[in-house]
């Protein structure tokens, strides 16, 4: 057996030896500091035992994890010993210079110096000719001794859990959690903070806006205070529209906490441990007295704002989402509600580096042709006035309103019934081709065809889920309906009076009324500047949600409005004016000097002649208005040449259908 001490250590300058030793602790709660110095005394007892005069003293003591390949003394160790300085290298076992084999490899630097490297714990010794298999089952050891023991723990901790709820996760907003707990059975939900939670889930569930949840829970009263307070760990003390994402995705919510949801995976070139989602997922535990919402309905809303998300991260760049989990933020309307006629993808604020600008986002990526802005501030101001308009439109048909609210119990109560005869059908179908599809499983093995097919029927069920639901919440209550044009523009004012126009509620409410927005392009017929125009749609049922249980209602609220998005040519503002004169026998510049008593408009006389040229070539082509709807890039605009690039690729959303206009 090869002892240390069977040859002795001899210092370069016959002099004094130049020892260094390395100590490490990982830094966890039970280990303490003096544990450093133990190593270095026990360090030191081993190294005098071996050389008896001066020793010149190098000493490397760190707090960090073995696995660490980045730790800074790792690199003064290895810049120690390529000085040839060293005589010799002292750790009381590898594992206390690295858990792993680079520890071998900084023995073989050691080597390659002419210094003697020693782990007495793991009988290594550079002098024995056998060091490097030794100190390779070593590392293999730790290694071992590393994984057993992190597996070992991770398991003890799930059972702990799943058979008594213990190991438990650090406490959310709307818990209270008793000093020395140690199960989910000692926490206790706040009372008070149960409505505040179901008003948050209930608003998520009907804007799909995680910031509007967030300014509720910032503003709402909460005992003595102004606003909900945020989790006991949380860093940031103000609700934000990724706080509440994270917030109603915890299960605990509806009383089934869970444990697992994510795992560690070693990255190999660093020896960091990367946290990754679990591929076997989590397990959970039901705990009733935890449950501030229902479970279904929590799980319901997850499901929703998952469906609804799941397209709109960034696109991949060589196989990867250079910002993945990135959600789509809130903003302002019509920004990423919008969208290009042509392509289908949605108006994003900035068009062409004007801040209160829109414009279509595929143009930026050089996949759509449209890349004319428009104003946002113009957008809100035409569409809000065309929901006035309606508003005072529909004052003649009260009688006919009044009939559907009367006629709605009836009908709901038919239409309800009808709707759960066709639930239980397809509850009932579902199921059989549920089963038939885990057999296919259990017979061929999880093919993707048939997962993916797993995959549809579950999402298929969760909707059936949703509507079963939603009549069990009809059957109990009166629908919340207007009697009268009157009440319903009573209820839009109200929620308008008070909205700033360039606020984010203002588009939350403009979403709910204006359930299409299409901007296309338009041009004078003799010519000029491509002008947006928009087709919207208006339905004032947005602002009554039972509208959706009376058959017909929707249909007698809603319109549809072209607005445009320009202000028009002087030349069309001043044409219909110009004509009547021109008819009188007046000249241009008489014309233009009567106009400006009638329109507040000061033409030259060109202007005039421009007027009434674009007026002769309306009824040269037979148009009753002057403009005309383009529908692919004009060819002699000498700006629009965005498809002329070679970086262009006309790409519409997928499944996309372009309304007729």
């Amino acid at each position: 057996m090869w002892s240390s001490k069977q040859v002795p250590v001899v210092p370069r300058n016959g002099d004094t030896l130049v020892s260094a030793i390395v100590a490490r602790i990982s830094g966890c709660d039970n280990q303490k500091e003096v544990s450093l110095n133990d190593q270095v005394d026990h360090g030191k007892e081993e190294v005098v035992d071996l050389f008896d005069g001066p020793i010149d003293w190098r000493l490397f003591a760190t707090t960090g994890k073995g696995e660490r390949l980045d730790r800074p003394e790792l690199a003064e160790v290895e810049a120690a010993l390529r000085t040839r300085e060293l005589d010799l290298l002292f750790v009381e076992d590898l594992g206390r210079l690295v858990r792993g084999t680079h520890a071998v490899w900084l023995f073989g630097i050691a080597v390659d110096n002419g210094t003697r490297a020693i782990s007495p714990n793991d009988g290594v010794d550079t002098m024995d000719p056998n060091w490097e298999e030794r100190a390779l089952a070593a590392c293999c050891e730790h290694v071992s001794h590393n994984a057993h023991t992190s597996k070992r723990l991770k398991q003890k901790m799930m059972v702990r859990f799943v058979r008594d709820g213990q190991a438990f996760a650090l406490p959310i907003a709307g818990y209270i959690v008793p000093e020395g707990a140690k199960y989910y059975s000692d926490w206790s939900k706040d009372e008070q903070a149960t409505p505040i939670i179901q008003q948050g889930l209930e608003l998520l569930a009907q804007s799909g806006n995680c910031s509007a949840v967030a300014d509720f829970f910032n503003l709402v009263p909460f005992k003595k205070d102004i606003g909900f307070p945020t989790g006991p760990y949380c860093t940031n003390q103000d609700w934000d529209g990724k706080m509440v994402r994270r917030f109603y995705d915890n299960r605990i919510l509806g009383g089934q906490p869970g444990r697992g949801f994510r795992h560690t995976v070693k990255h190999n070139e660093s020896g960091r441990r990367i946290s990754l989602p679990n591929p076997n997922g989590p397990q959970f535990r039901e705990f009733p007295h935890l449950a501030h919402v229902n479970f279904a309905e929590l799980a319901d809303v997850n499901a929703i704002l998952d469906e609804a998300n799941q397209n709109l991260g960034r696109k991949f760049v060589n196989g990867n989402d250079p910002r993945a989990g990135v959600a789509k933020k809130r903003t302002r309307f019509p920004g990423q509600w919008g969208r290009c006629l042509y392509c289908g993808h949605y108006h994003v604020w900035g068009g062409n580096g004007v801040t209160e600008n829109l414009m279509c986002s595929a143009s930026r990526e050089w996949h759509c042709w449209n890349s004319i802005g428009y104003r946002g501030a113009m957008a809100v101001k035409q569409v809000v006035s065309c929901i006035t308009s309606l508003l005072y439109e529909l004052n003649g048909i009260d009688e006919q309103l009044r009939s559907l609210v009367m006629s709605a119990g009836q009908a709901v109560s038919g239409e309800v019934a009808r709707r759960w005869a066709k639930v239980q059908k397809d509850e009932a179908a579902y199921a059989a081709e549920k089963q038939n599809v885990q057999a296919t499983i259990r017979e061929v093995g999880p093919q993707p065809v048939v997962l993916q097919t797993l995959k549809e029927l579950e999402a298929s069920e969760r909707a059936l889920a949703r509507e079963r639901r939603e009549l069990e919440r009809l059957k109990p209550r009166t629908l919340d309906l207007p009697q009268s044009v009157a009440e319903l523009r009573v209820r839009f004012e109200q929620q308008f009076g008070q909205l700033a126009a360039n606020s984010y509620e203002l588009g939350d409410l403009l979403r709910k009324l204006v359930p299409e927005f299409h901007v296309y392009l338009v041009r004078l017929c003799d010519g000029g500047h491509p002008l947006p125009r928009a087709r919207v749609t208006i339905a004032l049922d947005g602002i009554v949600p039972d509208a959706k249980h009376v058959p017909g209602l929707a249909k007698l609220l809603t319109r549809t409005f072209t607005i445009d998005l320009f202000v028009p040519a002087q030349r069309e503002r001043i044409r219909e004016v110009a004509v009547k004169l021109a008819v009188e026998g007046l000249g241009p510049k008489e014309i233009a000097r009567r106009i400006p008593a009638l329109i507040a408009e000061k033409p030259t006389s060109t202007a005039v002649q421009n007027a009434l040229a674009l007026d002769r070539k309306m009824k040269q082509v037979g148009l009753s208005s002057p403009y005309v709807v383009l529908r692919e890039p004009p060819a002699d605009y000498p700006k629009l040449r965005r498809h002329k690039n070679h970086k262009y690729r006309f790409e519409p959303v997928k499944g996309y259908q372009r309304p007729e206009i």
